[in-house]
């Protein structure tokens, strides 16, 4: 069944259809949220909050985008309120008490080797990463993040950001550039 069909009955009241619709898109939804907020617990929060917002408005869902689009992007508006919160911002800043990167996006910059000193550099290289990715600029860490969730296409990480795909890809290459810059020193 399409997504389509599935809006169609969770619109007539449908809790199986729904569920479905859930239950296809929650990774993405937490993916998206995480790429804003950095933390497992606030993406946890605002990806429930955004699956509220969506059953609630889906009689105002119209179609222009796919369901998956219109959901992700609810996600990220919600998370984003929660973002602009200062207490749960700064404690998803705080380098000391932030998931690893593996809680996210997952990024490998050493092959996970079998002796506890290979797991020890993997772990540290990961945390290195995390704090030269948070340090980014917003706009450059957000446009990273989102591309590196891997679940929207360039276009539609644009639409989300409401920059054009140009943009977003440039920022994508800068964040980038940045963080490789910053590695080698």
């Amino acid at each position: 069944m399409t997504d389509e069909e599935l809006v169609t009955q969770a619109r007539s009241g449908s809790q199986g259809a729904w569920t479905e619709l859930v239950q296809r898109h929650h990774g993405a939804v937490f993916r998206t949220a995480h790429a804003a907020l950095l933390s497992r617990e606030e993406a946890d929060d605002a990806a429930q909050e955004a699956w509220v917002a969506a059953w609630r408005a889906i009689d105002d869902f119209r179609g222009q985008a796919t369901f998956r689009t219109w959901v992700l992007t609810i996600a990220w508006r919600k998370a984003l309120d929660r973002r602009r919160g200062v207490v749960s911002w700064w404690r998803a800043l705080r380098l000391d008490a932030a998931p690893g990167i593996e809680d996210g996006p997952q990024w490998q910059l050493v092959a996970p080797g079998p002796t506890a000193e290979a797991r020890v550099i993997d772990r540290e290289a990961r945390r290195r990463v995390q704090r030269l990715v948070r340090g980014l600029p917003r706009t450059h860490r957000d446009a990273l993040l989102l591309a590196a969730a891997g679940d929207l296409p360039y276009a539609d990480a644009a639409a989300l950001l409401g920059i054009p795909v140009g943009t977003l890809k440039w920022r994508v290459s800068e964040a980038r550039r940045l963080v490789r810059e910053r590695l080698s020193r």
